[in-house]
């Protein structure tokens, strides 16, 4: 998560974490299921690996949320991110 002072920059991987615990799912069962590593997994989780149109189908197929859904979570967060972290920058100045 990054803060600034107009943002709060939550990872799409935030929204994954949830599922996975209201599902009772580990990390290790759902990097099997989604077929990668729990290292990418554990990335993703924390918004080091950014969720390509491909992870959001395989989260669609895996979790039942629409793969549209993760893809406007990621553009959502990603646009956050370079704000908050201009906002930041600027703030050093």
């Amino acid at each position: 998560m990054v803060r600034s002072c107009s943002y709060i920059v939550t990872p799409p991987g935030a929204t994954i974490k949830e599922l996975l615990n209201d599902r009772g799912m580990s990390h290790k069962e759902f990097a099997a299921r989604m077929d990668m590593s729990e290292k990418h997994i554990r990335k993703l989780i924390n918004g080091e690996a950014q969720l390509t149109p491909e992870t959001a189908i395989k989260l669609e197929m895996i979790l039942g949320v629409s793969a549209k859904f993760w893809n406007n979570l990621e553009a959502i967060y990603r646009e956050k991110l370079i704000k908050a972290e201009a906002e930041n920058a600027k703030d050093l100045e």
